[in-house]
């Protein structure tokens, strides 16, 4: 859940209309932050008159760009991410990386997110102009209004005309992940025959088709019904994420933790699948208590899909396939 510092006026739905000038391309990377705050960010740049051009789907081009420009010990979805970036230099103005460092209060992302815009520039050597919007809303939520001060004259736009931008975009995005949660919700309610998986992950790992090697679409054709955490609620997850409710932990171990263990409790549920990147450190703390407490309190399967740039899909398809033959 992202927390802004401004005011939400009603939701209008309508282009914004500034002065009459030539607007930049705004790139925006297909990964990490995109899976979850598309809506937010396409709606503000298109609000302010920019064109917007969203990266290719990943694939091995991206892929291979992103290693080449990253460190060994970077993990998976943040190599990508760079491959996307670097996809997007000679077609946009300014590419938009976004800063997140908390999105809530006791909330703060993965360190990779706070400084994914340097990382970027360092990377990329400089070969790219960046756009940030900085996200700090447990401390310093004063934040977000100076960086998109900072966006207004990089634009040339009136302070004011942004921020009413970021507004309406914010409106039309929390709108959305309502209606996405009101249809999530009305799935998991409804009874049926169906075997019931839910997998467990980023969302950049999960939604992503070439990292997660289309997951999701090999359940649904297996006529299974897929959750995620995006079917559960805000207040339902940090309320379950044991133990670490009421204090300062990840937004992303929230998340997991407490759709683990809600998906735990629901009979429903017949197994879980993990999809976890190699290398993501907050995974490595996250699925270790998940693994304990599941083996203490409950008993439903649960599968852990490791994924990096050298897997292959027989493999991974192979162990799915004796995973679903267990769970039946």
């Amino acid at each position: 859940m992202i927390i802004t510092t401004l005011p939400m006026n009603t939701v209008m739905h309508k282009k914004i209309k500034y002065k009459s000038k030539t607007m930049p391309t705004i790139g925006l990377p297909k990964g990490l932050f995109y899976y979850e705050h598309s809506v937010l960010w396409e709606n503000f740049f298109k609000y302010l008159g920019c064109n917007v051009i969203v990266s290719e789907d990943t694939n091995k081009e991206i892929l291979d760009y992103g290693v080449k420009h990253c460190s060994n010990e970077t993990c998976l979805p943040v190599k990508v991410f760079h491959g996307h970036v670097y996809s997007l230099k000679d077609k946009a103005d300014y590419i938009f990386i976004p800063r997140y460092i908390s999105l809530d209060k006791n909330e703060y992302s993965c360190p990779k997110f706070c400084g994914l815009p340097d990382m970027a520039l360092l990377n990329l050597k400089k070969q790219i102009n960046i756009l940030e919007v900085k996200i700090h809303a447990d401390m310093y939520p004063q934040q977000t209004v100076e960086s998109l001060r900072a966006i207004a004259k990089t634009l040339g736009i009136n302070h004011a005309d942004v921020i009413e931008a970021f507004k309406e975009a914010t409106n039309v995005f929390i709108e959305s992940r309502e209606q996405a949660l009101k249809t999530a919700k009305t799935s998991m309610s409804e009874s049926c025959n169906k075997t019931a998986l839910a997998i467990l992950g980023h969302p950049y790992m999960i939604y992503d088709n070439y990292l997660s090697m289309t997951l999701m679409d090999k359940l649904i054709k297996r006529n299974i019904n897929v959750y995620t955490p995006r079917s559960i609620d805000y207040e339902t997850k940090r309320k379950n994420a044991y133990p670490f409710q009421g204090k300062v932990f990840w937004d992303t171990g929230f998340e997991l933790l407490g759709s683990a263990f809600t998906f735990a409790e629901n009979n429903g549920i017949k197994g879980i699948i993990y999809l976890t990147p190699f290398a993501c450190g907050l995974d490595a703390f996250i699925l270790e208590f998940i693994e304990r407490w599941f083996k203490s309190r409950y008993n439903i399967p649960l599968l852990k899909l490791t994924v990096d740039e050298h897997t292959g899909e027989a493999g991974f398809d192979t162990r799915l396939e004796a995973f679903l033959d267990m769970v039946g």
